[in-house]
């Protein structure tokens, strides 16, 4: 029997009310695999160290502190990392997580130069400010060892590239004025990089909306 189909017997009343008990078939509640919790579990963990790093610091962030938070033992967290640098580069990792998809679209011609301009943005905001993308703009990858912090400044990179060729395109086009596609990637993430500093759920916009208010600006300074 698969584990879809699996059944336990219960013991029931006889409708005729003659007391005697019957047995009936029925399906069993299905548990979560084990892999499953096992993800689930290392998810949580991920999470919670992530908002710690932000909140406290890498450097005041133990392992201790984040088995405390989750509530289980610390010898129980090693079933589920290796180290604290090796928390801090998964969280950093996460905060990308389906950035490459973007990047792509950005490379779409028939869409507005300036309408790929502000979606990239308004994308890269909201990213920057979930609990991963905060752990990136806060802690960043100073912490990690050369070759996972190379991992993680590459990818960096890569969005500022993209912001780069976007202007460069808009120039060409002369759709943009010239100008240094160099500083305006640096003014924009400069702008964008200090939002998860101030922002407040309470403060009445949505990061998205930040974003797009930013652009506005910047592409109202280089429109041709």
């Amino acid at each position: 029997m698969s584990e879809l189909e699996t059944e336990q017997i219960v013991m029931t009343k006889d409708l005729n009310g003659s007391g005697l008990l019957a047995k009936t078939r029925q399906p069993r509640k299905r548990r979560p695999s084990t892999d499953a919790r096992h993800e689930d579990k290392r998810l949580l963990i991920l999470t919670t160290a992530a908002e710690l790093f932000a909140t406290l610091g890498y450097e005041a962030t133990s392992l201790d502190l984040i088995a405390e938070h989750v509530g289980i033992h610390k010898a129980t967290l090693y079933h589920y990392i290796s180290n604290k640098e090796s928390i801090l580069y998964e969280c950093l990792q996460l905060s990308f997580k389906d950035l490459d998809l973007i990047i792509e679209e950005m490379k779409d011609t028939n869409i507005c130069v300036f309408d790929r301009l502000r979606k990239f943005s308004r994308l890269l905001a909201v990213a920057q400010n979930s609990v991963f993308g905060r752990c990136l703009v806060l802690v960043g990858a100073r912490p990690l060892d050369i070759g996972s912090g190379n991992k993680i400044k590459a990818f960096q990179r890569r969005l500022d590239l993209t912001v780069r060729a976007l202007i460069e395109e808009g120039m060409a086009d002369c759709k943009i004025k010239p100008c240094s596609p160099g500083m305006f990637s640096a003014m924009r993430f400069g702008a964008l990089n200090w939002v998860p500093r101030w922002y407040k759920d309470d403060n009445g916009m949505q990061v998205s909306e930040i974003a797009d208010l930013f652009m506005d600006t910047f592409i109202d300074g280089i429109k041709a």
